[in-house]
C-alpha cells in the first residue's frame, strides 16, 4: 500500500499541470483480450486499459484510435508524438521505435480447423499449406521468414477477424497466432487444433515513434509503469 500512494504522489511531481495540453496520436487494432474493437472504436482490454490510464497519468490529450495494423505500423515508424499498441519487438524493427513498455510474451504456433487432415511437426510440413496472416504484421514477417510466399502459400488481410474469417471459411488451412480470440469461440461453430511443436515465443510493448520528444517519452514510460501498479493494486 505505501508503495502505491508513493507511486502516485510521485505522479504529481513527474507530470505538473503544466503538461496537460500535450498531444499524442494513439493507434492500436482489435487484438483480444489485449484490444478489444466493437464498431471500429477500441473499448476495453488489458493492454487497452493499460494505455489509456497512462494517457490519463500523465496528463495527455489523445483518444485511442483504430485504424488498419499497416497504416498504423507506417504513421508511427514515421510521424513525431505517435504510440502504438501492440507491437511484437523483434531484431529488425529494435532500432525503428521507442519501446515504452513490456506488457506480456506471447506464444505463437498454427491453428487449423480440427475437422482438416493437417499435421505439422516442422516448419517444413507447415509449408505444405496455405497460411494466413495480417498486412504488415510481426506474423507476416515470421512467416515469410520460415519460406512462405504471397500468392503461392500465404495470403494477406487487413485485421484480425478477416485472418480467422479466411481459416473458418476454409480459404486457408491454417493460421498462425498467439491464441484463439474468446469471441472466435462463440461466434464460430468450428473446433480449432493448435499444432505445437512449431511454437515462437515473442515480447509485446507500447512504442512511441523515434521522432517523439524524449520529454514524452520519459513521460510515457513512467506512466504505463504507474499504470501497470494501480492495475495491479486494484
Amino acid at each position: 500500500m505505501c508503495r502505491f500512494i508513493s507511486a502516485l504522489l510521485l505522479s504529481f511531481s513527474i507530470f505538473p499541470c503544466c503538461f496537460a495540453n500535450a498531444t499524442v496520436s494513439v493507434f492500436t487494432e482489435h487484438f483480444p483480450p489485449y484490444t478489444v474493437v466493437t464498431d471500429g472504436k477500441a473499448h476495453s482490454g488489458i493492454a487497452y486499459e493499460l494505455v489509456k490510464n497512462a494517457l490519463d497519468i500523465a496528463n495527455i490529450n489523445s483518444s485511442i484510435d483504430v485504424i488498419p495494423w499497416a497504416r498504423a505500423y507506417e504513421l508511427t515508424l514515421t510521424q513525431p508524438n505517435t504510440v502504438l499498441f501492440s507491437m511484437a519487438k523483434t531484431t529488425q524493427r529494435a532500432p525503428l521505435f521507442n519501446w515504452l513498455y513490456k506488457f506480456t510474451t506471447l506464444e505463437y504456433s498454427f491453428y487449423s480447423n480440427r475437422d482438416n487432415d493437417i499435421e505439422i511437426s516442422s516448419t517444413k510440413e507447415a509449408l505444405n499449406y496455405t497460411t494466413v496472416a495480417i498486412r504488415g504484421s510481426y506474423e507476416e514477417t515470421i512467416l515469410k521468414s520460415m519460406g512462405f510466399v504471397t500468392g503461392i502459400n500465404l495470403v494477406l488481410v487487413t485485421d484480425m477477424s478477416s485472418a480467422w474469417q479466411m481459416l473458418d471459411k476454409r480459404r486457408v488451412q491454417t493460421i498462425y497466432a498467439s491464441h484463439i480470440p474468446d469471441h472466435q469461440h462463440t461466434a464460430s461453430k468450428i473446433s480449432y487444433f493448435r499444432h505445437n511443436k512449431v511454437v515462437r515465443h515473442q515480447e509485446l510493448y507500447v512504442v512511441a515513434s523515434l521522432s517523439t520528444p524524449k520529454s514524452t517519452v520519459n513521460k510515457l514510460k513512467e506512466a504505463l509503469q504507474m499504470a501497470h501498479a494501480q492495475m495491479i493494486h486494484n
